[in-house]
C-alpha cells in the first residue's frame, strides 16, 4: 500500500509539474507582440498610401486636362511643352537668377532691403515725372511689385559682383552730348545736362561689363535644359 501511495503521489507532483510548464503566458505576451507588429504595419502602410497619393497628384498635375475641344483633351504636359519651346524668355530668366544668385552666395554678397527700397522710389519718382502711377507702370510691363524687386536684387548683385567702371571722361561726355543732342531733355541747364551723360555712359559701361561677365559665368556653368 505504502509503494502505491508514493507511486501515485509521483503521480501527480509530475502532472502539477507539466501544469507549471505550461505556455499560456508565453502564448499571450507573443499574441501582444504580433498586434504590435501589425499596428506598426498598419502605420506603414498608411504612409505608403499617403505617399502614393501624393504622387498620383503629382502625375495628375503634370498629365492632367488643362482643356477639352469638343470632347478631345488638352493634356498638361503637351501644352507645358509647346509653351516652353514657343517662350524662353522666362526660362532664359530663371537661369540667370540662379546663376547670379548662387554666385552671391558663394561671394557673400547681400543686398539689404533699404538698397531695394531707394531704388523703388527712385523709379516711382520717373515713372510720376511721365505722368503715370507706379501701379500703371507695372501693370503696361506685366510685372508684379515682388517681381521688380526681384529683378532689381539680381541687378545690384551683377553690379557688386562686376568691378565698378571708371568714371567717364570729358571727351566722352561731350561725345555723347553731341550724338544725342536731339534726345535730351529740355530745360535742362549745362551742367544739369553733363551730369545726365555722366550716368548714362557708366550705366552703359556697367551694363556692358555685366554682360560680358554673365556671359562668361553662363559657360563655365553646367547647365541642362530637359
Amino acid at each position: 500500500m505504502k509503494t502505491k501511495t508514493k507511486k501515485t503521489t509521483q503521480k501527480v507532483t509530475k502532472e502539477v509539474t507539466v501544469a507549471k510548464k505550461s505556455p499560456v503566458k508565453k502564448e499571450v505576451v507573443k499574441k501582444e507582440i504580433t498586434i504590435k507588429k501589425l499596428s506598426k504595419k498598419a502605420k506603414i502602410y498608411l504612409l505608403a498610401l499617403l505617399v502614393l497619393l501624393v504622387l498620383i497628384g503629382g502625375c495628375f498635375y503634370k498629365f492632367g486636362i488643362v482643356a477639352t475641344v469638343n470632347g478631345k483633351p488638352i493634356y498638361r504636359l503637351a501644352y507645358l511643352q509647346k509653351l516652353q519651346k514657343s517662350d524662353t524668355t522666362v526660362l532664359n530668366s530663371m537661369v540667370q537668377d540662379a546663376l547670379i544668385n548662387s554666385e552671391a552666395k558663394n561671394k557673400g554678397i547681400v543686398i539689404d532691403q533699404k538698397e531695394i527700397d531707394d531704388s523703388l522710389a527712385t523709379i516711382e519718382t520717373q515713372i510720376k515725372a511721365q505722368g503715370m502711377t507706379f501701379e500703371e507702370a507695372l501693370k503696361s510691363e506685366n510685372l508684379t511689385k515682388e517681381e521688380l524687386e526681384s529683378q532689381i536684387r539680381t541687378q545690384k548683385i551683377a553690379e557688386k559682383l562686376v568691378s565698378p567702371s571708371a568714371d567717364p571722361t570729358q571727351a566722352e561726355i561731350d561725345a555723347y552730348l553731341k550724338e544725342n543732342k536731339d534726345y535730351l531733355p529740355t530745360g535742362k541747364t549745362a551742367d544739369e545736362l553733363q551730369t545726365l551723360a555722366k550716368q548714362q555712359i557708366k550705366s552703359q559701361a556697367e551694363n556692358t561689363a555685366i554682360n560680358t561677365w554673365f556671359n562668361n559665368l553662363k559657360a563655365a556653368a553646367k547647365i541642362i535644359y530637359r
